[in-house]
């Protein structure tokens, strides 16, 4: 994923961004709406965030999200605003 984006290749990209979606769950939700962030993946960021919102109460518990937490605590600002 990071290397679609770094190289510019839109149809590698995009192959990812479906594959990380349907593979989504509670331990890797929160690392997946990191990555889109960090990657400018609007898609899979927006899907990735109702995810958590809808699931917040167990992916905020998640090794993952505190992870996200320490890295980039703007994003969790976001996420609990639209809780």
């Amino acid at each position: 994923f990071a290397a679609a984006d770094i190289y510019d290749i839109p149809r590698l990209q995009a192959m990812c961004e479906k594959k990380m979606l349907e593979s989504i769950e509670v331990r890797n939700a929160a690392s997946i709406f990191l990555a889109a962030d960090v990657h400018s993946a609007n898609s899979l960021r927006s899907k990735a965030l109702k995810y958590i919102l809808k699931h917040f109460e167990v992916v905020s518990k998640s090794t993952a999200f505190e992870e996200m937490a320490r890295s980039n605590v703007e994003l969790v600002v976001e996420i609990l605003r639209q809780r």
